[in-house]
């Protein structure tokens, strides 16, 4: 799987890879999720995109970090919302039509 280095983080181009290069970094390790320990976190920025693997600490453009953690919050919220389907085998949302409730 290739995952980007910091030489190809060095050389993104344009002015989306200027703003980039010049925001300084962020040291970070990105914890695996249940299910992702081998799943990279991938994403992109006005056509910049990174695949970054999980549990291994790298540094990142600041607004790369920051889109990481907007990313990873709404992947736990998204799971916390589901959680109550997954473990009761469904849940009850209302009355069935037609069943007499």
């Amino acid at each position: 799987m290739n995952y980007i280095t910091d030489h190809q983080i060095d050389s993104i181009a344009g002015d989306t890879g200027e703003a980039l290069r010049s925001e300084g970094r962020v040291a970070l390790i990105i914890a695996p999720l249940p299910g992702t320990e081998n799943i990279p976190w991938e994403g992109g920025i006005n056509g910049h995109f990174f695949r970054i693997r999980r549990g291994v600490q790298v540094e990142v453009p600041k607004s790369v970090a920051e889109l990481i953690r907007q990313n990873e919050q709404v992947n736990i919220l998204s799971e916390l919302s589901v959680k109550p389907y997954k473990r009761g085998g469904g849940k009850r949302l209302g009355a069935m039509r037609g069943s007499g409730e």
